[in-house]
């Protein structure tokens, strides 16, 4: 054999290296699609500001049988707040604002309850305010504000983490006010025109003061939303008001958010210490590290730190690891999901936790462990049956039995379970689940007295 021959058959064994993980992750996604009754999806992953897999799969509008493609506009929902945390983090780098500012002084008639707010307790969802419904009825942000200012707060301000939009009202006003323009023109200006962003927008639907008819803008190539029932397809319409923008509501392109994720790999858009800032967790009033640092969530996947943040719960997925500067982004036009695709996708691209191979302890009593394994199956199935569970468990079971199916379901088969905490009673007791390979899962399980389990808890790891 000549050189050049040799030459060309090592390139082509990198080649098939190289395209191996994208083949699996079309056929991991054609597989959840089917499973999970998900019409169109799209997926990108970005590493080291590069994109090596962009790819729109199924249909956007079922009714009109439009192909999902890379420029399908999908609601990405909650997904909205990672560009809003980018916004208030370039006003920060400008040295317009500080996190650790107080809200009041940028609220007129702020009250008092307000005066330790800062916000960072806004953006990491630790201002204690009262999270509660959307209020389709309130006009704009300052009718907004002019609600919240009435109701008392839920918690002292840094003591706990809680989910809800009144936080981000607060914040659009205080970077509308900061940065002079209107929230969206901001997004526009600041991130969407610099990114080439040109697919990315709000369609700003409302209904009429009779709640009888819907308006909305025209969004170029937007994918319809559906949740599945029980055997067929229903569109769904979830609508942000204006006040909630910051929130969520974005409709944005695959390709355009490939193009954000990556500018977050470099200084394009904020530097390497502000883009620390956005990702470093607070501290509750306990010492203990907040779930969410600014717009995003913080935690660990795979022996990695990994930031990320999804919406519908599910309609986007986006899933950041600084380390490797490896970005996933999933998203769907199936509304009931859980946010598992863009880990799924992942794993075809990190290498195996430093924890896989951990032993574990001894298991005093082994014959709840191997229930828990016989009970899988059924939990994969979605058709756990109630004569295992009592308390919490047992009143959340038909939840969690559609939770669990859609976050099982597409895992290998399991591997072996290790047992890694134990409480004196046998009571309490944390295993990791390993599925084929290297996936693996913490399972945080309470049993009562009985043995049957009272609390089920089950994370990606």
């Amino acid at each position: 054999m000549n050189f050049r021959c040799f030459g060309l058959l090592l390139l082509l064994g990198w080649a098939q290296v190289a395209w191996s993980a994208p083949d699996k992750v079309d056929a991991f996604l054609h597989a959840e699609m089917a499973r999970n009754h998900i019409p169109g999806a799209a997926v990108a992953v970005v590493r080291d500001g590069k994109v090596i897999k962009l790819a729109a799969y199924g249909t956007a509008n079922l009714e009109w049988k439009a192909p999902a493609s890379t420029r399908t506009a999908f609601q990405i929902a909650s997904g909205t707040k990672m560009f809003t945390a980018v916004l208030l983090m370039d006003f920060v780098g400008q040295g317009k604002l500080r996190l650790a500012d107080r809200v009041c002084q940028y609220i007129a008639e702020c009250p008092p309850a307000w005066k330790d707010i800062t916000l960072l307790h806004l953006a990491s969802h630790t201002s204690g305010l009262k999270p509660g419904p959307v209020d389709a009825d309130n006009a704009s942000v300052t009718v907004a504000i002019d609600v919240a200012k009435r109701a008392p707060l839920a918690s002292t301000p840094g003591e706990k983490n809680a989910y809800g939009s009144d936080d981000f009202v607060l914040l659009t006003h205080v970077l509308e006010k900061v940065g002079g323009a209107p929230y969206e023109q901001l997004l526009r200006d600041r991130i969407f025109t610099p990114l080439g962003m040109t697919n990315s927008g709000f369609d700003h639907a409302t209904l009429t003061e009779a709640h009888v008819v819907l308006t909305s803008d025209v969004v170029a190539e937007r994918a319809a939303t559906y949740q599945w029932q029980t055997d067929h397809q229903q569109q769904y319409w979830f609508m942000y008001p204006y006040y909630t923008l910051s929130a969520g509501g974005l409709f944005s392109t695959v390709t355009d958010m490939s193009r954000f994720t990556a500018a977050l790999m470099g200084d394009k858009l904020l530097n390497a210490d502000l883009r620390t800032a956005m990702w470093t967790q607070p501290k509750l009033n306990d010492g203990k590290p907040s779930g969410f640092a600014v717009g995003w969530t913080v935690g660990q996947y795979r022996g990695r730190r990994e930031v990320a943040h999804s919406g519908g719960p599910a309609l986007s997925d986006t899933v950041y690891y600084p380390d490797d500067k490896l970005a996933v982004v999933v998203l769907t036009n199936q509304r009931k999901l859980v946010p598992t695709l863009a880990h799924g996708v992942a794993n075809f691209y990190l290498s195996p936790p430093p924890f896989l191979n951990e032993p574990g302890i001894s298991d005093a009593t082994p014959e709840r462990t191997q229930a828990l394994k016989q009970l899988l199956p059924a939990l994969i199935q979605g058709k756990a049956d109630a004569r295992h569970f009592s308390g919490t468990a047992k009143d959340e079971l038909a939840d969690m039995n559609e939770w669990f199916s859609m976050k099982l379901g597409g895992m290998p088969p399991l591997s072996r379970w290790v047992l890694l905490e134990d409480s004196s009673d046998h009571l309490s007791r944390t295993y990791r689940a390993v599925f084929g390979k290297d996936v693996t899962q913490r399972w945080k399980v309470r049993f009562d007295p009985a043995g049957l389990i009272s609390k089920l808890d089950v994370a990606d790891e």
